[in-house]
């Protein structure tokens, strides 16, 4: 009889040892996946992940291939064109992009097979003579009197009722404009004075006549391939012309080695910013390293927004730490597909932060044994701390399947993994 109170005392002290042990195991799983607050749902919409009032927000797609980020770029376009939200599109030569907006009629493409772009379009005169001085300056050094040569040409195209296209400028024999002046005068189309203030014009900026020749020469060699050839008849449209009507530009930048081009475009953005348009930029992998002018607006703050699509976001910023963290720091919303890159993981995972983990080790030498009787010992201990982890882990996002990602909300904090469809 004793034996058997011995060996029922043994099991019940083993299954309350049990019990208790399972209970606190749960609630400190439970305690770290509230504390880690990563949601996990088996897949979403990206039109939920993306609802139309996320028109106006920062954000970043990163990893995975480009049928994934464009999935994501597809339906933020969507939202913009729903309440006429205008998006100035730079990409190099992606056609699947480019097919996307054509096909869904989201907005205007530019490209060497459809030709309606024009720099100048709906510029100001000292809007015109900002971009050619401040495009490449150190390349054509440009001086403050170059202004004056372009004057003349404005006022010459002015008198004879023509807007100021970039193909008027880029088809202008700047080293001839003396002899337009008098051209102009011998058939009527000008009075002396009108020659006169003309000429004074040229000669105050004579010094600079042959630079600015050469910028619009080595210009018009980098836009020719996209510009209207006769823009006030095609229709021409150019990024401010475009922004003002709140319409979707895409423009095809062949590669984003076209320093000039690219500077060229940049400083028409810069001056929506200046007007304080409203608006969103999407650049499509274009890397930053190479052009200090794109770096800076794109981390500037104004009314305008950004889109950025990269394979990896921290390789196309060069891996500089501080751009990296300016342009994820003003993000509202990151959509993290998988990388292949470890320094680039290592670099998200550090952004998606950390949470304050209860790590438990345990003792517990607890068992059967018989002496004079059969019986149950335990010699349990369990020692808890609190250590710091990431959210996710840099292998967790570089294993992430097709199709699936991180999506961090930054305004409400929520960070999920799904499988975006």
């Amino acid at each position: 009889m004793s034996d058997k109170n011995d060996s029922g005392g043994g099991c019940l002290l083993f299954l309350i040892h049990w019990v208790f042990s399972t209970i606190r195991k749960r609630r400190i799983r439970k305690y770290n996946r509230q504390a880690r607050g990563v949601d996990v749902h088996s897949s979403a919409a990206v039109d939920a992940l993306l609802p139309p009032g996320t028109y106006g927000d920062n954000i970043i797609v990163s990893g995975g291939d480009q049928g994934e980020r464009l999935r994501v770029c597809e339906q933020a376009l969507r939202n913009a064109q729903s309440v006429g939200h205008p998006v100035i599109v730079l990409h190099a030569a992606n056609s699947r992009l480019e097919n996307i907006i054509t096909r869904s009629g989201l907005g205007a493409v530019v490209n060497a097979s459809n030709k309606l772009f024009d720099g100048f379009a709906s510029l100001e005169f000292h809007e015109i003579v900002q971009i050619v001085t401040d495009t490449c300056k150190a390349r054509y050094e440009i001086k403050p009197p170059g202004r004056y040569i372009l004057q003349v040409v404005y006022e010459l195209l002015a008198i004879q009722g023509t807007r100021p296209y970039f193909a008027h400028f880029a088809n202008c024999p700047f080293l001839k404009l003396r002899d337009q002046i008098a051209s102009r005068l011998s058939t009527g189309r000008i009075t002396q004075d009108v020659a006169d203030k003309l000429n004074s014009l040229l000669l105050t900026g004579q010094t600079e006549c042959q630079k600015v020749d050469a910028f619009f020469s080595d210009m018009k060699s980098q836009l020719e391939y996209m510009s209207a050839t006769s823009p006030s008849s095609t229709g021409a449209e150019g990024i401010l012309s475009a922004i003002k009507k709140k319409q979707i530009l895409s423009i095809d930048i062949r590669s984003s080695s076209n320093t000039m081009l690219l500077e060229f475009l940049v400083n028409t953005l810069v001056i929506a910013m200046n007007r304080g348009y409203d608006f969103t930029l999407l650049l499509d992998d274009i890397p930053f390293t190479s052009n200090d002018f794109l770096k800076s607006t794109v981390c500037q703050r104004s009314n305008h927004r950004n889109i950025i699509l990269s394979k990896d976001l921290y390789s196309l910023v060069g891996g500089k730490d501080e751009t990296f963290n300016t342009i994820v720091g003003g993000a509202e919303r990151a959509v993290l597909f998988a990388h292949s890159s470890s320094s680039s993981c290592d670099k998200w995972s550090k952004y998606l932060g950390e949470y304050e983990k209860i790590d438990v080790s345990y003792n517990d030498s607890g068992g059967f044994s018989q002496s004079s009787n059969w019986g149950y010992n335990s010699h349990y201990g369990q020692t808890e701390t609190l250590k710091r982890e990431h959210k996710v882990k840099p292998e967790e996002i570089r294993t992430l399947s097709q199709n699936e990602a991180f999506i961090f909300d930054n305004m409400s904090n929520r960070l999920f993994r799904t499988f975006v469809v």
